[in-house]
């Protein structure tokens, strides 16, 4: 990303680097909503949840569950940055529309960093979905919690 812009969540948990021809939003969820504004095709949502798992490892096994709950669709673990990921796609029927979901999750303490790349599942190999998720693999790569921080 030759320029780039830095975000930092809300109560400072986590930070990452975003395209500056994005926008980034927050939803009346909490979830935090990054976009193309040059007329992108998907929509990157980064949701915190909590982490089920407690204690030494939690952060381990809560990656191993969510690689065991998705076998079905060819997870990858792997490093970015500084943090380990799952990483997996999904396909979604809405009414009668079909979108493909893209994922990627890492955990910390007592939370779960879930991301998650929506686009319209005909338009996901045109160019410009191709290059979003490409710029948001780079944003995962930057990602980073902070220190000692709980959302």
């Amino acid at each position: 990303m030759s320029t780039s812009k830095r975000f930092v969540s809300l109560h400072g948990f986590f930070a990452i680097t975003y395209p500056t021809t994005w926008t980034q939003e927050t939803d009346e969820a909490g979830h935090y909503l990054f976009y193309n504004q040059n007329g992108g095709q998907g929509v990157l949502r980064v949701m915190i949840m909590d982490n089920e798992f407690r204690g030494d490892g939690a952060e381990k096994l809560m990656l191993e569950e969510v690689y065991n709950q998705n076998k079905l669709f060819e997870p990858d673990l792997y490093m970015a940055g500084k943090n380990p990921f799952v990483h997996f796609a999904k396909s979604h029927e809405v009414g009668l529309q079909s979108f493909t979901v893209y994922y990627w999750a890492t955990a910390k303490l007592d939370k779960v960093v879930l991301f998650a790349y929506t686009v319209q599942t005909a338009m996901k190999n045109m160019p410009v979905p191709e290059q979003e998720k490409s710029e948001i693999e780079q944003m995962v790569g930057t990602f980073e919690f902070l220190a000692g921080s709980h959302e």
